[in-house]
């Protein structure tokens, strides 16, 4: 698995504040392919957690890869990222794997969560439902935030 997400792999780790005595976890779903992976890593203030590995043979016929052509890794556990929201609080962030085979961990990721962001691709709307749905399942409080991805818009 491949912890340094980072481009700039001198990039200085970001302590965490002695004084910080409050952890709020907020968890990163949505479809496959959908953003969740770079999300944790553009606003982590610490080099993120990733366990993004490259897609093999054995997801042939299994992960539908057809709306996602370019995509070559996928998520196989979660991502991990923080924010120091001020000197005494501190979010974490956990970034659900997308595809159905590793929906049994998300029950895990939302065990304490604060609530969801429901990362959407406009262009696979659908990809979304099953993610609105556990998490209404759970009484998990979301809000839902689309990506742009370049090319046609629906």
């Amino acid at each position: 698995m491949d912890s340094n997400n980072s481009d700039s792999p001198s990039e200085p780790a970001v302590p965490l504040r002695a004084s910080a005595r409050d952890a709020l976890k907020i968890v990163i779903v949505g479809g496959f392919g959908a953003g969740k992976t770079t999300m944790v890593g553009s606003v982590s203030e610490i080099r993120p957690l990733s366990t993004e590995e490259t897609m093999t043979q054995a997801g042939v016929g299994v992960d539908d890869i057809s709306r996602v052509e370019h995509k070559n890794t996928t998520t196989v556990a979660f991502d991990f990222g923080r924010i120091s929201l001020d000197e005494h609080r501190v979010l974490y962030l956990f970034g659900a794997p997308g595809q159905q085979r590793f929906w049994f961990l998300w029950d895990r990721l939302f065990s304490g969560t604060l609530g969801a962001i429901v990362l959407v691709d406009p262009r696979r709307l659908e990809d979304s439902f099953y993610c609105l749905d556990r998490l209404e399942a759970h009484a998990t409080p979301f809000v839902v935030a689309v990506n742009r991805f370049p090319g046609p818009r629906p």
